[in-house]
């Protein structure tokens, strides 16, 4: 019966500190809204990075998964090198397949690509620039980028090959810049984390001096430190819950609105659907969001509550 009793006391403590805390939002409601609005600006800009970042290394993944090198072959070495170059690439470890593209095809590929503007091609057929080329595929179980080298170097040192295009510049370059949009995400999240504690500490700190006169009764009556500050603290936690929550609905809206855009202009790419990243993203703002409100008030608590 003690135990019971004990739970049930709990349980009405809980409920009395959460309906503290939001009637305290509700009677300062014009900072709580700046508060909300501050949590919301800060963790949206930081989605939004997260959101490139993520994208960014699926991206790179797709590139990997497709490891496709071309071979360009020198324009003065004879169509009759061709079969001979092709089967020296194919004896080449982990080369999965070969395939020529002559400097006719590639015209055309050139052509069917340009669409509407293709008649800027006009002339090329008696006096084509363009030069034969192998396009090379991988081994599905290459995945590591020191193999590929390797099969650079090698196809290099064949006779007749002038230049070689594949993904490796394209996955380093989507590695710095992923890396600088995590640096980058993580000074602005910093900056507006620090915004949103000072002003949830602002808001805070007037209702704490509105209810002045009932935290000395409270003291006087025997209540202790922390009874009197959970109020406040679920107050800050509460606000930065709301603006975590807002934040996740208004990111996941403009990603959504995003992604129909990029799939209309862009089609090369496959990006992230925000159904599989939500959970984690979601857990990421209501983790951050409480947190900034917890700081918020404990800061306020301890500068401006004299208990």
């Amino acid at each position: 019966m003690k135990r019971k009793a004990h739970t049930a006391m709990k349980v009405k403590t809980i409920e009395y500190f959460v309906k503290e805390g939001l009637a305290s939002i509700w009677s300062n409601r014009i900072m709580s809204l700046a508060s909300i609005s501050t949590v919301m600006a800060s963790l949206v800009i930081f989605g939004m990075f997260a959101l490139i970042t993520s994208n960014l290394n699926y991206i790179g993944g797709q590139v990997k998964e497709q490891w496709q090198i071309k071979v360009f072959v020198d324009e003065n070495e004879p169509e009759s090198r061709l079969d001979q170059i092709e089967q020296e690439i194919k004896n080449i470890s982990h080369v999965k397949e070969c395939i020529l593209e002559t400097k006719e095809q590639a015209l055309e590929n050139y052509r069917e690509q340009l669409g509407e503007d293709a008649h800027v091609l006009e002339g090329f057929d008696k006096h084509n620039p363009l030069r034969n080329a192998f396009v090379i595929n991988l081994k599905d179980d290459v995945e590591d980028i020191e193999v590929v080298d390797e099969v650079i170097t090698q196809l290099g040192a064949i006779q007749g090959v002038a230049k070689i295009r594949n993904h490796r510049e394209s996955v380093d370059k989507l590695i710095k810049i992923t890396e600088f949009i995590k640096m980058a995400s993580l000074w602005v999240m910093g900056l507006l984390t620090l915004v949103a504690v000072f002003i949830i500490s602002n808001t805070i700190k007037l209702a704490v001096f509105a209810r002045r006169k009932e935290i000395n009764i409270m003291k006087f009556v025997g209540a202790t430190d922390w009874f009197i500050r959970w109020p406040f603290i679920m107050e800050g936690m509460a606000i930065g819950m709301i603006g975590a929550l807002s934040s996740l609905v208004l990111v996941g809206y403009g990603y959504n609105y995003t992604l129909k855009l990029f799939y209309q202009s862009i089609n090369i790419f496959q990006l992230r659907e925000f159904s599989d990243i939500v959970q984690g993203l979601g857990i990421i703002f209501i983790s951050l969001g409480t947190s900034i409100g917890a700081v918020g008030s404990a800061i306020s608590i301890r500068k401006y509550l004299r208990v």
